[in-house]
C-alpha cells in the first residue's frame, strides 16, 4: 500500500537546497539583510553621515554575521565567539592601516606583523577556530587605504568608535532572532542523513550494488547541530531523535557489511519505498500523516527477520519523535 504526498516542486529553491544542504547560508543571508534593514533605520535621520562612515557602519558586522553562519558554525556559543573575534581582529587591522602612510614598505610591514600576529593567537587551542577568519580580516581592512584618511590618528580613532558601534548593534539585533530558526539547521541536517540512508538502501534493495560507503561525515554534522537546539523546550527529544537516526543509519551500513541484508529482501524494498516517499515531509520539516504510522505498524507484525525487523521499528521511532518535534517547534 502506497500513499503519494503532493508537493510542489520549485526548481530555483531545490537548487538553493543542493548548493545549501544545511541551511546556513540561507539563514546567513537572512540575518545580513535583517541587521542591515536595523542599521540603516538607526541612521536615516543622521544628515552627517557621509559614504565612508556608512561603510565601517554596515560593512564590518554584516561581514562578522556571514562568518559567524559558516557551515563549521554550530551553536550559539561558536557564533557569538566568531562574531566579536572577527570585529576586534577587523578593529584592529583598520586601526593599523588607516595610521599607515602612503608607503608599500610601511604596507608591508604592518601586513607582516598582523598577519604574524594573528597567526599567534589563533595558534592557541582556544582561538583556533578563528583562524579561517584572517582571510577576510585582510581584505576589509586593506581597503582602509582606500577610502583616504590615512596616516590620521584620530580618523583611525573614529573608524574603531563606528565599528564598535555598529557592532554592538547588530550583536544586539542577531540576539533578537527567534531560536527556531537556528533549529532549522537540524531538520536539514537530520534530513541529508535521512536522504543519505534512502540512497544506501536504493543501491541495496533495486540496484543490489556490491560496492556501498558509508561516510559518517553527514551524522557528525547532524549531531553538531544539536548546539542550535539548547534553547528549545524539548531539547532532550532532539537528541533522542538524533541518536535513533545516527542508529539507523550504522544498523543498514552493519547489517550491509555482514551481508545478512539481502537485495532481493521484499521488506528491504519496502522499507526503502516507504522511505522515499517520506522524504518531502523530511525535507520541509512537515510531520508524517498517521497512516504511515499504521503501515510501519502493519509492517512490524509481518516481518520475522530479527535485524530487519529492528529497522522498521526504529524508523518508527524517529517519525513519533519527528512528529512531536514538528509540532512543538515550528
Amino acid at each position: 500500500m502506497r500513499y503519494k504526498l503532493n508537493f510542489k516542486n520549485n526548481p530555483v529553491l531545490n537548487s538553493i537546497e543542493n548548493y545549501d544542504l544545511y541551511g546556513n547560508g540561507r539563514l546567513s543571508v537572512y540575518v545580513s539583510l535583517y541587521v542591515y534593514v536595523i542599521l540603516c533605520a538607526g541612521n536615516i535621520f543622521n544628515i552627517n553621515f557621509d559614504q565612508v562612515q556608512a561603510f565601517f557602519f554596515a560593512i564590518p558586522p554584516i561581514s562578522a554575521i556571514g562568518v559567524a553562519h559558516a557551515n563549521n558554525i554550530a551553536s550559539f556559543k561558536q557564533r557569538n565567539g566568531t562574531y566579536v573575534a572577527f570585529l576586534v581582529f577587523l578593529s584592529i587591522g583598520v586601526f593599523g592601516f588607516t595610521l599607515t602612510e602612503y608607503s608599500k614598505y610601511v604596507i608591508l610591514l604592518f601586513s607582516f606583523f598582523l598577519y604574524l600576529s594573528l597567526m599567534i593567537v589563533t595558534s592557541y587551542p582556544a582561538f583556533a577556530s578563528y583562524r579561517a577568519l584572517i582571510p577576510p580580516v585582510f581584505v576589509i581592512s586593506f581597503l582602509t587605504i582606500l577610502l583616504g584618511g590615512v596616516g590620521q590618528f584620530y580618523v583611525a580613532i573614529n573608524r574603531v568608535i563606528t565599528i564598535s558601534v555598529s557592532g554592538v548593534i547588530g550583536y544586539l539585533a542577531m540576539h533578537l532572532i527567534p531560536a527556531t530558526y537556528y533549529q532549522r539547521i537540524w531538520y536539514h541536517s537530520s534530513f541529508v542523513v535521512l536522504s543519505r540512508i534512502a540512497q544506501q538502501l536504493k543501491l541495496i534493495a533495486l540496484e543490489q550494488s556490491d560496492v556501498i560507503t558509508f561516510h559518517g561525515e553527514c551524522v557528525n554534522r547532524m549531531n553538531n547541530s544539536l548546539g542550535f537546539t539548547s534553547q528549545a523546550k524539548n531539547e532532550t527529544l532532539f537528541k533522542k531523535c538524533s541518536d535513533k537516526i545516527q542508529q539507523f543509519y550504522f544498523a543498514i551500513a552493519y547489517l550491509y557489511n555482514s551481508r545478512n541484508i539481502l537485495g532481493n529482501n521484499n521488506y528491504i524494498i519496502d522499507l526503502y519505498a516507504t522511505l522515499a516517499e517520506l522524504q518531502p515531509n523530511f525535507n520541509q520539516h512537515k510531520a508524517i500523516p498517521q497512516q504511515f504510522n499504521l503501515y510501519i505498524t502493519g509492517q512490524i507484525e509481518k516481518i520475522k527477520h530479527n535485524e530487519i525487523q529492528s529497522l522498521w521499528k526504529l524508523l518508527a521511532l524517529i517519525i513519533n519523535d519527528w512528529n512531536v518535534l514538528c509540532q512543538h517547534n515550528r
